[in-house]
């Protein structure tokens, strides 16, 4: 049996990732199957040898790997009335041993015994299940992918060149009953079968990621509405996973972009076959090589532990990953124990409190000052523990830090989760995996079409006579934008100022020291919205100037720019004016 290099008796790992990652390997050469049989954490072992050095961030102590054919028999309990049951025990001796070293800082294989009383063919690889459903050493370079468009022939030749992987036998008639039965329920989703649906899409885009064994991954799948809105409005990306499919094992990524009337749009749909980081960074990469608009795009929200910021940043190095605020409240309730960081009770519940209120931060003087108390918890752990996981990432999930550049008060996925459960309520239904792709694209289109009737039932345009500021912006603006921008004129009667010299002043803030001039803001909704705020606004009315400055805008929440490639044909003042004239005849 050949012997995979850096996992051998003696061989020594730094870190956890580490070391799981040479045991994976170490199964796919050897054609094996195991699992963890037996192990201890660092909490536990400090409990035996409480004054042994051992590094937390390790995880484990102890950590036995054993073949699946391994540990003792199955004793029934029962009384024989279900005498023939199956099972994989055979007590086989296979069995590795890893320990801490003796600095308590590395792992250290101690003990491998490689005899298998059993055969170990190369298809058990295939056969077993936790070998499907991991991803295994996904490696994947250029020559692994293969991009349709729909031509129509040809995609059947292309998917057998690229993809040959088919399911066990066993799993095969499992569907194959349980279609036949009308209860299909598919805990592996054959990603073979959405290619042609999806390849056959008109201006579509369908990209098949395959590692080194031809084995497909992920599906990338972008059409044509998609890519056009993305190349329109492409300064923030939204991208969320979602697993609420009935029936299917499918992590999909939704990708989305915020378009000038503030509606969520699909810029992009992953289908993977099983989540890994790997993958993932490889459709990324993949969204930037097909969308030349990538290189606009100016942040990119993402909640996952999969696709994080450092991931965003290793492919977008031009773009401000921003952490979703709901993802980072549940991390740090996850996190944040008495069991993981040796906490009491009272300690645990001042933290959580500190850190949650650390989020919604709206200045760096705000934080400083959470981050003193903090500190003065004197909680050594949870420090250590912040200090190497969130400190030097504080301007991707702080709410404050977070709208210091463009990013439309955006601080989490809701928009993905709304709109993943809008398209799953609509294809729940689905027989099989070709209907379920070809519902999931009428679902889409269906919600397209909503969006689109919700511009178009636009509340009519003011009258010639009406020359007020509002009426000027409502031209101007989308409605979307213009609201805002209404409120921010309303709320500038009530702004004052600390003191006003020739072009800036000084607002008065109860949040943050700004400062302001007759085109600039420092605050969150003029450095995030791009759009004029209360300070701007009071500023120019105090200074003399007119409070109606197109410059203020930018240009994405316009109408110009919203409908030039929305509704190319015709502008919405002309299609408002048709909509009236038509009710006035009718009234008539």
């Amino acid at each position: 049996m050949s012997q995979v290099t850096g996992f051998r008796v003696g061989a020594e790992f730094s870190s956890y990732s580490e070391l799981h990652r040479e045991f994976r390997r170490y199964q796919r050469d050897n054609s094996v199957q195991m699992w963890t049989r037996h192990s201890r954490t660092i909490e536990a072992q400090r409990r035996r040898a409480p004054k042994r050095p051992m590094n937390i961030a390790l995880k484990f102590a102890e950590i036995d790997y054993a073949c699946v054919h391994g540990g003792k028999l199955f004793k029934t309990k029962g009384f024989g009335k279900r005498p023939i049951q199956r099972t994989n025990k055979m007590k086989c001796p296979c069995i590795i041993k890893v320990r801490l070293s003796a600095d308590g800082d590395k792992f250290v294989v101690k003990e491998m015994n490689e005899s298998h009383n059993h055969t170990v063919p190369q298809e058990e690889e295939e056969r077993l299940q936790n070998q499907r459903l991991c991803v295994k050493a996904l490696r994947v370079d250029t020559t692994s992918i293969v991009s349709l468009r729909s031509n129509g022939a040809g995609v059947k030749v292309q998917l057998g060149e690229v993809a040959g992987k088919v399911l066990a036998d066993e799993d095969a008639h499992s569907s194959a009953r349980k279609e036949k039965c009308g209860q299909f329920k598919v805990n592996k989703t054959d990603l073979e079968k959405m290619v042609p649906t999806l390849a056959a899409v008109k201006d579509g885009t369908v990209v098949m990621v395959v590692n080194k064994a031809n084995v497909l991954q992920a599906i990338y799948y972008q059409d044509g509405r998609m890519k056009q809105t993305f190349e329109r409005f492409p300064e923030v990306l939204l991208v969320g996973a979602t697993y609420s499919w009935a029936g299917l094992q499918l992590p999909t990524y939704l990708l989305l972009a915020i378009n000038g009337n503030g509606e969520s749009e699909l810029a992009s749909l992953w289908f993977l076959q099983s989540e890994e980081r790997e993958t993932v960074r490889q459709l990324l990469r993949i969204f930037r090589q097909k969308n030349p608009a990538a290189e606009g795009t100016r942040a990119v929200v993402v909640g996952s532990m999969v696709c994080d910021g450092e991931l965003v940043s290793d492919v977008l190095p031009h773009c401000k990953p921003l952490a979703c605020l709901a993802h980072t409240l549940s991390v740090f309730q996850d996190d944040v124990t008495a069991e993981k960081l040796h906490l009491t009770a009272g300690q645990q519940s001042q933290l959580l409190q500190i850190l949650h209120s650390m989020c919604y931060a709206t200045s760096t003087e705000d934080y400083d000052l959470l981050y003193r108390q903090l500190l003065d918890t004197n909680a050594e752990s949870a420090v250590d523990y912040f200090h190497k996981t969130w400190h030097g990432s504080r301007r991707q999930w702080v709410e404050g830090f977070k709208h210091e550049n463009e990013s439309y008060l955006t601080s989490s996925l809701q928009r993905v989760q709304a709109l993943s459960q809008r398209l799953a309520a609509t294809v729940e239904d689905f027989s099989n995996v070709t209907s379920f792709t070809r519902d999931l694209l009428k679902a889409v289109d269906t919600v397209r079409a909503e969006c689109d009737q919700r511009v178009l039932q636009r509340a009519p345009p003011a009258g010639p006579e009406d020359n007020s500021v509002e009426s000027f912006y409502r031209e101007l603006l989308t409605d979307f934008a213009f609201h805002r921008v209404q409120r921010e004129l309303e709320e500038a009667e009530w702004v004052s100022f600390l003191s006003v010299e020739a072009e800036r002043a000084w607002p008065v803030c109860r949040r943050r020291a700004l400062v302001t001039d007759q085109a600039s803001c420092q605050c969150a909704f003029r450095t995030s919205m791009r759009l004029p705020c209360r300070h701007v606004l009071a500023l120019r009315r105090r200074l003399g100037s007119d409070l109606f400055e197109p410059s203020l805008c930018a240009g994405r929440w316009t109408q110009e720019h919203f409908l030039g490639g929305q509704f190319p044909s015709t502008s919405l003042r002309e299609r408002d004016k048709v909509q009236q004239e038509r009710y006035r005849q009718a009234f008539k």
